[in-house]
């Protein structure tokens, strides 16, 4: 068994322990900016939130809900990317913001559908 870990580069796993558990947690999240843009929405400050990678768009679509307290609005997401002249409609409720591309310190438009 030590042999096929060896070959195949397997490190064990060691527990964490102390200090290092919660580092490791933060350092997993993203700093996203949420900026409401939809007319009906209404002026709303931007918001600067830490989420994991993995949270999926639906998900990110429901704390949208929740931090602007909208009533009933279907919501789109859009990714700005600085120098792209559009932004990227983020779709497809499963996929995780890491698999669309949205990286630390990346701004989400909040738009309603029409």
């Amino acid at each position: 068994f030590a042999d096929l870990k060896k070959f195949h580069g397997i490190e064990d796993e060691k527990p964490s322990s102390g200090a290092a558990g919660p580092q490791k947690m933060s350092s997993g999240l993203l700093s996203i900016t949420l900026k409401c843009v939809g007319a009906s929405i209404g002026e709303k400050p931007p918001l600067t939130k830490k989420l994991p990678g993995t949270t999926t768009v639906g998900k990110l679509k429901i704390l949208c809900d929740s931090f602007f307290k909208f009533k009933s609005v279907k919501l789109k997401l859009f990714l700005q990317e600085e120098g792209s002249p559009l932004p990227i409609l983020l779709d497809g409720e499963m996929a995780s913001l890491m698999d669309l591309g949205v990286g630390n310190e990346s701004t989400i438009l909040v738009d309603e559908e029409s």
